[in-house]
């Protein structure tokens, strides 16, 4: 049984944290003149917010190597990230400024896929109200159990889930406000005789002052990478701190 990563619907934490892999948005430069402070109080307008969000998102020069796909955010994928924020607790997607997705890097043939998504709340204090959410022991099942019903949708037929879990994983970025890292493993059995295939969904997340930003990384048949799960996580930590010292236009 062959499997071939295309990015399922944002099921990493919520459609904040993947409006995945999610964890969808076409990356913008930031706006002349939205030069926030982001680790001081709240200053990032929602006027402000769409550019400032945008700035931070993966982009192809991250990844040049991998082929960039247009990852919009469906109705779906919001009616989804709405269902899991309730379950965990955590603010309500109305709420945030703005949710801005980048677009999807898959390799070819798509065996790794990673995308990440930026999200604006007014205030620090909400933003550090929906990161305790997603730290709550129930916020796990909430989120394997979206990702599940997703993944099932989205199976060929005679392709079952065979097992499915979800595990919270070392933090892969420092100095942030607040950070998390999770993975979901789905194995996938195509029927008698057929092999097992393993499905990996890491969610490396942080939030620093009114932003909080996932990274989603899904890959097949192997594991994702560690090293560079912490190497795009340090670089998207580094492009918020970036915008805050008002320097967005020129963030690399």
């Amino acid at each position: 049984m062959t499997v071939t990563i295309g990015f399922l619907a944002c099921g990493s934490k919520r459609l904040r944290r993947h409006v995945r892999l999610g964890v969808a948005l076409t990356l913008a430069l930031l706006a002349c003149g939205a030069v926030v402070a982001l680790g001081s109080s709240p200053t990032i307008t929602r006027s402000q917010s769409a550019a400032v969000a945008a700035a931070i998102g993966l982009r192809h020069s991250d990844l040049p190597t991998l082929q960039q796909e247009s990852l919009p955010i469906t109705s779906r994928e919001r009616a989804l990230g709405a269902q899991v924020t309730s379950c965990e607790g955590g603010v309500p997607l109305s709420e945030a400024f703005a949710i801005v997705r980048s677009p999807a890097f898959l390799t070819t043939p798509p065996s790794v896929g990673l995308v990440s998504q930026t999200e604006i709340l007014p205030s620090v204090a909400l933003v550090a109200k929906d990161f305790a959410a997603g730290q709550r022991s129930r916020a796990l099942g909430c989120a394997l159990s979206a990702q599940e019903q997703e993944l099932r949708l989205s199976l060929a037929a005679g392709t079952k889930i065979a097992d499915a879990h979800i595990a919270r994983l070392p933090p892969r970025v420092s100095g942030t406000d607040g950070t998390s890292a999770t993975r979901m493993t789905f194995d996938l059995a195509g029927g008698a005789g057929t092999k097992t295939v393993a499905v990996y969904i890491d969610d490396v997340s942080f939030n620093y002052g009114q932003v909080e930003v996932s990274l989603e990384i899904q890959t097949t048949p192997g594991e994702p990478s560690a090293s560079l799960e912490a190497r795009l996580a340090r670089l998207l930590f580094a492009r918020a701190r970036t915008v805050g010292n008002g320097s967005a236009a020129t963030a690399g």
